[in-house]
């Protein structure tokens, strides 16, 4: 008995069959395009069937795909693909990073304040170029077609999934936006756009049953006829379930950029900050907040400073007035929500060497996870004992060097992998979810970081809030 799981990513596509004893057997394919549709914004959904097709025949190479019991399929989001009545897209699709939309975002800002949208939507969810309500706003002055009649619009694991079943449905959370998360609202998010609510497709929980394989899909993919397929989930989301965590513990997931948060047991209460994701019906919520900043600082820093920012050394003693550095250079997201604010060194003096200020750019990155876990204990009343955390960022030991000294929480390392989430998402629809949830916990897997050190700096941390409020609040003063 085996469990397949696919993440479909901006760049690759990933797959990965999942044993009942543990056991993983993984395989991808790059995605057609990607580096100029990265570029665009936009890409064309069929790349993504087509690299689907490919990591599915590598894996079909290497393993008997007649075990599989149940699939799931995960995904890059919010990426909108708009689909015709016989499930073919229309247009690109608006990819999670494109920005077009931004004086979009304005306008839907002035016809209705950010809590009336949060109410429509039953979530906080900033209303940005990002998001789902500009990027449909900039299709309807742009790209109307695309919305006509019988159109569907759906994230890019929802277009694979069609293929797979010939069904058009999502999931709840990852089509918010398009639907409100409370069902007695449904419609209302594109009800305010003046928009046809049958253009959201129809939502499930991430472990329901859409459909089934066709005998069409089999013959393309070597996946059996009939095989279920669940509604699946964000890559995100995914990467945080296949860690094992239990209520209470914290993660990092540190790559180009960052998610933080942590397994709460009730929602959030200040939803202005974070991000609150049911983990459908258990009771359980993953609240968690995205940076705009993580790997892709550094990589910009080794291109300022003849330094290596990725191996040995621990950080430079810290003296007094040492600069702080704001990692903010594509703006921030969660706990700010501020595309327009960009990064800065804070409280340069003469006595500042080019080695603080590379050091400074270190602790700014981990400092801002910590702003946002920070948030999200604010928000939940969590109380993390440990915060696990994984992504190429998790690697990294100058940054683990800072993590020591910036969160006051024991530190874990950990391989999260949104593929295995996927797997996991259709092992929970087979098998009794009580018996999986022990046999999943995470922690024999996790290598210990050490506790926080004694010298954890309060003050550096404070000072780096301070530098972030006084910039942040400078924004509304220009």
């Amino acid at each position: 008995m085996s469990f397949l799981g696919i993440d479909v990513g901006t760049s690759s596509v990933k797959v990965g069959l999942l044993g009942d004893d543990g056991s993983l057997v993984v395989q991808s394919a790059d995605v057609a395009g990607f580096q100029d549709a990265l570029m665009r914004g936009e890409m064309d959904a069929w790349a993504w069937w087509a690299a689907t097709l490919e990591a599915l025949s590598r894996l079909h190479a290497t393993v008997d795909l007649t075990t599989v019991e149940a699939m799931s399929v995960i995904g890059n989001t919010p990426t909108l693909v708009c689909l015709d009545s016989q499930g073919k897209p229309r247009v690109p699709a608006l990819l999670w990073s494109d920005t077009r939309a931004q004086a979009e975002a304005q306008e839907l800002l002035r016809e209705h304040s950010q809590a009336e949208w949060n109410a429509a939507y039953g979530t906080f969810m900033p209303v940005s170029a990002a998001y789902p309500s500009a990027k449909l706003r900039w299709l309807q002055k742009h790209w109307p077609a695309a919305l006509g009649p019988g159109a569907h619009v759906v994230q890019p694991k929802d277009f694979i999934n069609y293929q797979l079943t010939g069904v058009i449905a999502g999931d709840t959370w990852t089509s918010k936006g398009l639907v409100s998360l409370e069902a007695s609202e449904r419609e209302r998010p594109l009800e305010l756009l003046g928009l046809d609510p049958k253009l959201a497709p129809e939502c499930y929980r991430p472990v329901d049953v859409i459909g089934r394989v066709t005998d069409d899909a089999a013959r393309l993919t070597g996946i059996p006829g009939g095989v279920p397929v669940t509604a699946g989930w964000s890559d995100t989301l995914g990467a945080v379930w296949s860690l094992g965590l239990n209520v209470n513990d914290a993660f990092v997931l540190s790559g180009t950029s960052d998610s933080i948060g942590v397994i709460a047991q009730r929602a959030a209460v200040d939803r202005t900050t974070v991000l609150c994701a049911p983990i459908w019906d258990t009771g359980s919520y993953i609240v968690y907040g995205p940076t705009s900043s993580g790997v892709s600082t550094l990589h910009w820093a080794q291109s300022v400073f003849p330094m290596s920012f990725e191996s040995g050394g621990e950080p430079l003693p810290v003296r007094p007035n040492r600069p702080w550095f704001l990692p903010y250079l594509l703006g921030q997201r969660s706990p700010i929500w501020a595309d327009e604010v960009r990064g800065a060194w804070v409280n340069v003096d003469h006595q500042t060497t080019p080695l603080e200020l590379a050091d400074a750019v270190l602790e700014g990155i981990v400092a801002a996870e910590r702003l946002v876990l920070d948030a999200v204990v604010d928000a939940t009343g969590a109380l993390p004992q440990r915060v696990v955390i994984s992504g190429g960022g998790a690697k990294i030991e100058r940054l683990n060097a800072w993590r020591r000294r910036v969160f006051p929480y024991h530190l874990f390392q950990a391989d999260s992998d949104p593929v295995v989430g996927a797997a996991r998402l259709a092992q929970w629809h087979r098998q009794v979810p009580s018996r999986l949830q022990s046999e999943w916990s995470g922690s024999q897997r996790w290598k210990p970081l050490g506790g926080h050190d004694e010298g954890v700096e309060e003050g550096r941390y404070q000072g780096f809030k301070r530098a972030s409020t006084v910039v942040v609040e400078g924004l509304g003063q220009s």
